[in-house]
Parts: structure tokens; sequence; C-alpha cells
């Protein structure tokens, strides 16, 4: 069967790779990203992760993560869609491991448990029941 939620996540990671910015952890990726932008260095804004656009880009950036929260928003409305993305990000987060339900729930867009409607709880329980029975310990 078709996970969904991966197809979505792949499709968003394509987009964002493809998108007029660079990362710099150092003053040499700082200068060749400029390089690479073909702008100076008082048209960039600074945004998460270490990463850098152009000041005309700014619109488009947010526009796109906008889309990309909207998607993922309609794909969560389906019951297996939801339970997939759950699934496959207990096990992304190593959840048998470190029992920390955020980390999964913070890539899913979620703040924490309580912020989950009842609908989505019953899922995530699924999930999780689930993903920690595959274990072998």
């Amino acid at each position: 069967m078709e996970n969904k939620y991966l197809k979505l996540k792949r499709k968003h990671e394509k987009r964002i790779n493809n998108f007029k910015m660079f990362f710099a952890f150092s003053e040499e990726q700082f200068k060749e990203g400029l390089k690479e932008l073909n702008t100076p260095e008082e048209n960039l804004i600074k945004v998460f992760g270490g990463g850098f656009i152009r000041k005309e880009d700014k619109n488009d950036y947010l526009k796109m993560f906008e889309e990309i929260s909207q998607e993922e928003k309609d794909l969560f409305l389906n019951e297996k869609d939801l339970y997939d993305a759950f699934y496959y990000e207990l096990s992304n987060h190593e959840y048998s491991y470190t029992h920390d339900e955020e980390q999964t729930l913070n890539s899913l867009g979620f703040k924490n448990f309580e912020e989950l409607n009842d609908f989505q709880k019953a899922i995530f329980e699924k999930a999780k029941t689930k993903y920690l029975n595959s274990q072998i310990w």
C-alpha cells in the first residue's frame, strides 16, 4: 500500500531543496552561498537552521511553508494517512528507545499530546502500540 505521508514528505523535501537558499556554518560556506545566490550580504535574510535567503524571495519562502503546512493538515484528516505519519515518525525518532512522544509530535507540527484532538490521540495511541509491539527486545 502506498504511504501518502512519505510521498508528501519527499515532495516537500524536493521543493525545499530546490528553493534558492543556502546554509552556512562557517565563513567559507557563507562566502560560497553568496556567490551561489549572486547577491550582496545586505540582501540576505537569515532563516531557520543556519539558512539564508534573498530578501526578494521572502514572500515565496513564506508561501512555500504555508502551502506545505496546509498539505500536511489536509493529509492528516485521513485516518490511514495520519496513522502512517505517526508510525513513520515514531520509528524515525527512535521512540522505542527514547519514549519521547514530543519529538515525534513536533516533527508533524504538533506541540504535544494534549494538543491532539480525540481522533488524533486515538490514532497516535494505535500507531504507538503497533510500533512498540513490532520491536524486538
